[in-house]
């Protein structure tokens, strides 16, 4: 048995207008055909198929395969690719499935050229095993626990006075969790509170006074502030905000504040994405930034009318927001959903994104997943947390799901409407 395969790559660019297969937003327009032909001469008898798979960190990974025979030249082609470094990964397999050659190599795809690549597959040995893969598609193999000290931070924590703590924001920054959250007085004013913990379940609220308060009369936000979402970058706390001018059915707003230690904040004078009427009631819960591009994750509402979609924003510089053109990315189209879902909140985990949602009925969670950020597929076994999963049945109503992970250790922090008529803060683990 020969131990090596030849495979000669051709790489035929072509310009093309189609971008369809391309995951980013600001598509490139030119792409090319690979064609990767097999020296039929050099293949080891018990080879029944190869196995060809492309990737790139900012498209969908492409795979192919073609079946051996002895009568035929074989080739492999990929269609419409777009230029740049991409990953060529090349596997032979016997008829069991088992690979016993591989080979891999880095290509980049320029336009208006040819190249020739040749990439060598050799045996991957005699000392290997077999593992069989059982695939689950968007079902969570898990559960999520509800924590048995629930709540975690309540209205008789704060040292001054607030009617409700909820929304929470969390983050785990050098050595403590750090907690942002959202208190709410009469008639519907709020601010941002702080407090700090060294295992993220017990909570020091060392300030007398919220962090983020209400603007001065006749700015965009003097009526009411409502927490968004929070990420440190070079140093700096960055916050995106909801701000309102006017009570209840006014609209809302996002704004941006900086911090050097997350307590002491500067505002940006004006909003930096402004309501319209089919977007009216803004909230912001998750921002990622994409190699250069920042992507917001915000839910939205019509004027009078309070039924909420996830929507996506992109950003070059953080400040200046361009709202996807294909908005809304996520509709509540499940009958557990009914009509609303809102407060997106998105870690990534496994080459993947997972995102939580809340319903309008402060019922249930919901999960989806995504591998480019803007296509998600709902979790099959929605909803993965409920009213009836609260410990001990503290609550009466469950929303705004706050996901973190820290070290693998994966949380949603959310608001429960306690027996007390008040909101607090609980916390469930994925076990």
């Amino acid at each position: 048995m020969k131990d090596v395969i030849f495979l000669i790559i051709s790489i035929i660019i072509f310009n093309s207008c189609s971008n369809e297969n391309l995951v980013g937003i600001n598509n490139n327009s030119s792409n090319g055909t690979v064609l990767l032909k097999i020296q039929e001469t050099s293949i080891p008898s018990d080879v029944y198929q190869i196995v060809a798979i492309m990737s790139h960190p900012n498209y969908d990974t492409l795979s192919t395969n073609v079946y051996i025979s002895n009568d035929s030249l074989d080739t492999i082609s990929f269609d419409d690719v777009p230029i740049g470094k991409w990953h060529l990964k090349v596997k032979a397999e016997n008829s069991g499935g088992k690979i016993i050659y591989s080979g891999e190599t880095d290509v980049t795809i320029l336009e208006d050229q040819t190249i020739n690549v040749f990439i060598t597959l050799t045996s991957v040995g005699s000392s290997v095993g077999n593992i069989n893969i059982f695939l689950n598609w968007n079902q969570s193999v898990g559960s999520w626990i509800d924590y048995q000290g629930n709540p975690i931070l309540s209205v008789k924590d704060i040292p001054y006075y607030t009617l409700a703590v909820d929304q929470a924001q969390i983050m785990y920054d050098n050595g403590k969790y750090k907690i942002w959250f959202e208190n709410l007085y009469n008639s519907g004013h709020g601010d941002i509170g702080y407090a700090e913990s060294n295992d993220g379940l017990t909570w020091q609220v060392s300030n007398s006074r919220p962090v983020l308060t209400v603007g001065q009369s006749g700015a965009w936000d003097d009526y009411t502030v409502g927490l968004g979402y929070i990420f440190k970058e070079n140093g700096v706390y960055k916050m995106y905000y909801a701000g309102m001018q006017e009570p209840h059915t006014g609209k809302r707003q996002i704004g941006l504040a900086t911090s050097t230690d997350g307590i002491h904040w500067e505002k940006y004078s004006n909003p930096v994405m402004l309501s319209t009427s089919s977007q009216y009631f803004l909230g912001v819960h998750s921002i990622i930034k994409f190699d250069s591009l920042y992507y917001m994750y915000y839910d939205a509402s019509p004027e009078n009318d309070y039924v909420f979609n996830i929507n996506l924003a992109t950003s070059v510089d953080g400040i200046h927001w361009t709202k996807y053109e294909n908005n809304p990315i996520l509709i509540p189209d499940e009958p557990w959903e009914e009509e609303s879902i809102s407060y997106a909140t998105i870690v990534q985990s496994d080459n993947e994104y997972k995102m939580t949602y809340s319903l309008g009925a402060q019922d249930a969670i919901g999960m989806a997943y995504s591998i480019d950020g803007i296509r998600w597929n709902k979790d099959k076994a929605n909803p993965v947390f409920k009213l009836s999963d609260a410990v001990n049945g503290w609550c009466t109503k469950i929303s705004y799901p706050f996901s973190v992970m820290i070290n693998n250790d994966y949380r949603i922090y959310y608001s429960g409407y306690g027996k007390d008529n008040q909101f607090h803060l609980g916390v469930a683990f994925w076990k």
